[in-house]
């Protein structure tokens, strides 16, 4: 009789042979120490299956499993480069290496370098940073970025679906940089997921909670207490999910999850912007450039409270304040570049929510009538002459109505009342009525443009008047 391996027909992946059996049984178990063999990939617990049958081999010293398990997820960290590194000039480098291979658009190439060096230094900070990377279509370069970021950013894990304890688990067990691509096909409809996504970009928040049984995990779980069952029994476990993570997505990703990312909107190139095929790329030394400058500034990192620029919200803030730290750090023109970057981003991101851009265009509407009030047919017809705007995205193209409208104000308080003008009697809203809301969930940035947009501009003067000045 053939080896057990040899009866399933299966190559063994070690030389040393198993125990053999005389006869077939419907189901039989071989568990082997393997401390004395050629240790397997990973120290997982292998199953093979035929039909009926099964072989389980398994490790059972617990120090060899850890040790096993960690060296299959941990990439190694790339050893950093021998000389100080010029961040300047190491951020200028990777962003005219974005600029060969993908089109982005204004602020995106020098946004998106600040990130590639922040995943080598975001255990410094209490925030790590998420990138949202979204396209109205496809093969517009999400994943040709994804693909360049791979081998820029530290220990990256790429993924083109994960589920919701794949998703903490790898990221407990490796800290990795997390690359989640086509988000668009498994996140829409999976609440789990998504609220593990918007906990895990702040330190103190981003854990679950998991009841875990020992007996089937290959590493270690982390548990609360000293008391906990290390028999094999269940336990309750947390769970890590504090990693940089990009996340990349036809449409617009989830509201709460958009919020808590810089997102950049990615378009098809146009004939005219030519960019290099995804071949042959090098990136040892930007790598090694990364890990050396950060492990030189590493104190200098975490003790770094940089300006921020008014114009940004608080969650804005704690964002853009990880980037803002390296390229303080850089010197140069990054310090004014990237809050130029953080300010305009943000603005767009701004702009693209769908209920903040309804809210922009009511206080634009309430405005230009000049009027403390309006009924609401006037304000949904001049809504619904405003094209492209966000917010008429979640219509799918049909105009609003009086009905919709009231149904996404009602949530900040706001609903029509009987109003009266010119003997007119019907339904409507006053100015006062939006006032607090728009304080809270409109830029003062936004408000300013929009104000000096409507003062009336002073004529020009004719051929033949002179100009004076005081």
């Amino acid at each position: 009789m053939a080896s057990a391996f040899g009866f399933l027909g299966c190559k063994p992946f070690f030389s040393h042979s198993l125990p053999t059996f005389e006869q077939p049984c419907p189901l039989f178990s071989v568990l082997v120490r393997l401390d004395s063999l050629c240790p397997t990939p990973s120290g997982k617990l292998v199953s093979i299956k035929l039909k009926n049958q099964q072989i389980k081999i398994m490790k059972n010293d617990k120090n060899d499993r850890e040790q096993n398990y960690d060296a299959t997820w941990n990439a190694p960290s790339p050893e950093p480069w021998p000389d100080p590194v010029d961040a300047n000039a190491l951020l200028d480098e990777i962003a005219a290496l974005l600029r060969r291979f993908v089109v982005l658009r204004h602020w995106g190439a020098d946004t998106v370098a600040l990130w590639a060096l922040h995943t080598y230094a975001f255990p410094q900070r209490d925030v790590s940073v998420y990138l949202g990377i979204e396209s109205p279509e496809k093969r517009c370069g999400k994943t040709t970025l994804l693909s360049v970021l791979a081998e820029l950013v530290h220990r990256p894990v790429v993924a083109a679906n994960i589920s919701s304890p794949a998703f903490f688990r790898v990221i407990a067990e490796s800290r990795p940089t997390l690359l989640i691509d086509e988000a668009d096909t498994f996140l829409q409809g999976n609440d789990e997921l998504r609220g593990i996504l918007n906990s895990g970009y702040h330190r103190k928040t981003a854990y679950v909670v998991r009841v875990a049984n020992q007996s089937r995990g290959t590493a270690p779980v982390p548990n609360f207490g000293s008391d906990a069952d290390d028999s094999g029994g269940s336990t309750l476990a947390k769970f890590s999910c504090w990693c940089p993570k990009a996340v990349a997505a036809i449409g617009r990703l989830p509201d709460t999850l958009a919020d808590r990312c810089i997102v950049l909107r990615m378009q098809r190139k146009t004939p005219g912007e030519q960019c290099e095929r995804l071949r042959n790329l090098d990136t040892a030394a930007l790598r090694r450039k990364c890990a050396r400058f950060v492990s030189d500034n590493s104190a200098a990192i975490a003790d770094a409270r940089p300006e921020i620029p008014a114009a940004l919200n608080d969650r804005a803030a704690d964002i853009w304040e990880p980037l803002l730290v390296l390229a303080d750090l850089a010197g140069g023109h990054w310090p004014d570049l990237a809050r130029k970057a953080a300010q305009g981003l943000t603005a767009s991101a701004q702009e693209s929510n769908p209920i903040a851009a309804l809210f922009i265009d009511i206080l634009s509407l309430l405005v230009s009538t000049r009027s403390e009030r309006i009924f609401s047919r006037s304000l949904v017809a001049g809504l619904n002459r405003l094209a492209d705007r966000p917010w008429a995205e979640i219509r799918k193209g049909k105009e609003i109505t009086e009905h919709w409208l009231a149904r996404q104000l009602r949530p900040y308080g706001i609903q029509p009342r009987t109003l009266w003008h010119e003997e007119i009697s019907a339904k409507g809203y006053e100015m006062e009525d939006f006032k607090e809301t728009f304080r809270r969930y409109i830029p003062r940035t936004e408000i300013d443009a929009m104000m000096a947009a409507l003062q009336p501009r002073p004529e020009p003067p004719m051929p033949d008047q002179k100009v004076t000045t005081a």
